[in-house]
């Protein structure tokens, strides 16, 4: 699948309608990909590792079983695991893609957009947007002063070949011609390659905290892109 896909051609067009349901797959697509670097993430966190292994040395001390103890070593990983998995679903279900379910309201309005990136054969294999930041802005700046990058994202089977930098690019491009100061996103350490592929396109990190969703907490990064700094994109 991958070497047939490398093969097509992939174009970078404004969303229409149409698009809806296909956007909403990559998305759902994006978030279920996360769940195997979360649960590495997660392993490595001291208070999983101490329970976990916590537990395994209660049960070889109980049993005097090295089996049993293996047993429920890999049984509290699986249980982990698996629980990633059952958060994924009810987000899934919950209010976090309510935004593309109607994009055209959402964000096709002046200074806003939403892209796709199109395969030959007519599939969404990628998405991305641009809207106002609104919250937490400093005094001196006006409201549409930062554009917020949003829904960026690529299919499996589409990654590694140029498209989500060619997604961002057309969003760095809008937003000069639509005279932003600058641009922010944020994303997590689930999320490393997409971080170092912002970082390498001129994006800094200006803020670090860590986030607790359906009792799982995430370092999360806040990236800013200052239009000023260089005309790379236009």
């Amino acid at each position: 699948m991958g070497t047939n896909t490398a093969k097509m051609g992939v174009k970078i067009r404004t969303f229409r309608p149409s698009d809806t349901r296909r956007i909403r797959n990559v998305l759902i697509e994006g978030l279920y990909s996360n769940i195997d670097p979360a649960f590495f993430v997660g392993v490595r966190r001291p208070s999983v590792i101490g329970a976990v292994v916590a537990w395994t040395a209660f049960m070889y001390y109980w049993t005097l079983s090295l089996l049993s103890a293996i047993t429920v070593f890999v049984a509290l990983l699986f249980i982990y695991y698996n629980s990633l998995l059952i958060a994924a679903y009810f987000l899934t279900k919950g209010p976090l893609f309510d935004d593309v379910q109607d994009v055209q309201r959402n964000y096709m309005k002046p200074r806003r957009n939403f892209w796709v990136a199109e395969a030959d054969n007519g599939q969404v294999v990628g998405t991305i947007a641009i809207t106002l930041k609104s919250l937490d802005k400093p005094a001196n700046e006006r409201a549409d002063d930062v554009a917020w990058l949003r829904r960026m994202a690529v299919s499996e089977n589409y990654r590694r070949q140029g498209i989500a930098k060619r997604l961002v690019e057309t969003a760095i491009r809008f937003c000069r011609r639509n005279k932003y100061r600058r641009i922010e996103l944020i994303t997590t350490e689930v999320q490393l390659p997409a971080k170092a592929l912002y970082e390498k396109m001129g994006f800094r990190c200006v803020n670090t905290w860590a986030r607790r969703q359906y009792g799982f907490v995430l370092w999360t990064f806040t990236l800013v892109y200052d239009m000023q700094q260089d005309s790379t994109y236009h």
